[in-house]
């Protein structure tokens, strides 16, 4: 049996509950970020998140070899920020962290002021799976709306 049509998948999976995260990295690799739908817990034991990001971003190697990330949930209100790091804003494509105030937790990668939730990570595994790397990492810290 053959898997559905990429445009009808595509259609559906719009309809589907989902927030929206910034992933951000610092490191000897760069300072990168971009916009994902996909964040969800993984592990409680130990506390682990997994998201998915396609393997052409720019964002993917530097969150690899940084090996360390956060995932910045947005609030309602953070729209531009998800625009900015989706490549969106033209005039911030060359500095996305200049939308947004930023500052750092346990790994020293940027943490989003007034998101819902941030959770600072460590990279634990990657994998390989069709156009997109799959991504665990264990939450060293974390931030949520109201805590910081």
């Amino acid at each position: 049996m053959n898997p559905v049509d990429a445009d009808r998948f595509r259609d559906a999976m719009s309809m589907t509950a989902s927030g929206v995260t910034v992933v951000t990295t610092d490191g000897e690799a760069g300072r990168l970020g971009v916009t994902v739908s996909t964040l969800c817990s993984l592990s409680l034991e130990p506390p682990s998140v997994v998201l998915c990001i396609h393997r052409d971003s720019r964002a993917l190697p530097a969150i690899v070899a940084n090996g360390v990330f956060v995932a910045n949930v947005l609030a309602t209100n953070q729209q531009r920020v998800a625009d900015t790091f989706a490549g969106r804003v033209p005039e911030l494509r060359e500095d996305r962290f200049g939308e947004g105030e930023w500052h750092a937790l346990a790994t020293g990668a940027p943490v989003l002021r007034g998101s819902l939730c941030s959770f600072d990570c460590r990279v634990a595994d990657v994998f390989e799976f069709g156009s997109h790397r799959i991504i665990a990492g264990v939450v060293l810290d974390l931030a949520c709306a109201g805590t910081e």
